[in-house]
């Protein structure tokens, strides 16, 4: 039985995504399913495509899967998993059939989840090594992305709408001072053009970006489905070290070393964002909560407390 297999990346079928799917694609062969990939290097054409019917399973990083699961989809959530450690326990959880309930809805169901990579600041200068430091500054934001726009509201900065298709290129022309992106964008996208040689990389994961394969319910059986989970989830070992690798090509020098002050003072503003949403009455706090999935806010809190048992959130009052 042949499948269409869409996958976005980036970089298209040259990509560390595509080319990390395609030992997924060689591994569930053994199911009887042949899956027949084909890159997209732009993501709305690929849910697009998929809604229509022309794909039977779509890669797609988390963002795009807010189209079809909040619960995954949380995963992005600001802050919510800032280490790969705390991202390999999660990856463990998702492919153990005790959250099945949770990776099906409206029509479509979660048959894997992979890491793409620490999600971390660009800056154009330096000296941007500080939650104080954001105030006033132009950051590109997602279509979309409400939890992210609605953080840098809060720290008193100025969202730049973007696209994954040109928020590289907003950065590259100077009309954003600030942008987000795991550190592979360095190299593929260019990025070190809009650092110029005042700026650098916070380094210091303000998030997690993962890629997801979506599939519509029933359009494979339990067997192909619980064998496609586990299967991505073995890619983490093999994703985490082309991911390092991207990171350790980076010049030593690009990198902005933060203080352990500045790091606790980033982590209590993005759980402050994160509770300020939950709890607004504004328009744009509840637009922003909208995007959480509350059990998997609670399942990011205690996979945090177990790799970080002393952090205050995990005594605070108000935890997620």
């Amino acid at each position: 039985m042949e499948k269409q297999f869409c996958v976005f990346d980036v970089a298209g079928a040259a990509g560390f995504v595509y080319k990390t799917l395609q030992e997924y694609q060689r591994k569930m062969i053994k199911t009887g399913v042949k899956l027949s990939m084909k890159p997209y290097t732009d993501e709305d054409q690929a849910v697009d495509d998929f809604r229509a019917g022309l794909c039977d399973i779509v890669a797609l990083t988390d963002m795009g899967v807010r189209h079809f699961n909040d619960f995954t989809g949380s995963i992005s959530a600001i802050g919510a998993v800032p280490y790969y450690e705390d991202l390999r326990v999660l990856m463990h959880i998702l492919s153990s059939p005790r959250v099945d309930e949770h990776l099906a809805q409206d029509g479509y169901e979660i048959v894997g989840v992979a890491p793409m990579g620490a999600a971390y600041l660009f800056v154009n200068d330096r000296n941007i090594d500080h939650v104080d430091a954001l105030k006033g500054k132009r950051i590109t934001v997602f279509e979309g992305h409400h939890d992210a726009r609605h953080m840098v509201e809060y720290v008193g900065a100025v969202p730049v709408d973007a696209k994954i298709s040109n928020f590289a290129r907003l950065f590259n022309n100077g009309e954003a001072d600030i942008s987000y992106a795991p550190a592979a964008a360095y190299e593929i996208l260019e990025m070190f053009r809009g650092m110029g040689d005042r700026g650098g990389i916070v380094k210091y994961p303000v998030g997690q970006v993962t890629i997801q394969l979506v599939a519509r319910n029933g359009e494979f059986d339990d067997r192909f489905v619980r064998q496609s989970r586990k299967t991505v989830s073995r890619l983490y070992p093999e994703a985490i070290r082309v991911i390092r690798q991207y990171e350790n090509s980076i010049p030593a020098d690009r990198w902005v070393d933060i203080s352990p002050q500045a790091i606790a003072g980033y982590q209590e503003m993005l759980r402050s964002v994160r509770i300020d949403m939950q709890q607004s009455a504004e328009s744009s706090g509840m637009l922003a909560a909208g995007v959480y999935d509350d059990n998997m806010m609670t399942i990011l809190r205690k996979v945090r407390c177990y790799t970080n048992p002393g952090a205050g959130e995990c005594s605070a009052e108000d935890r997620e």
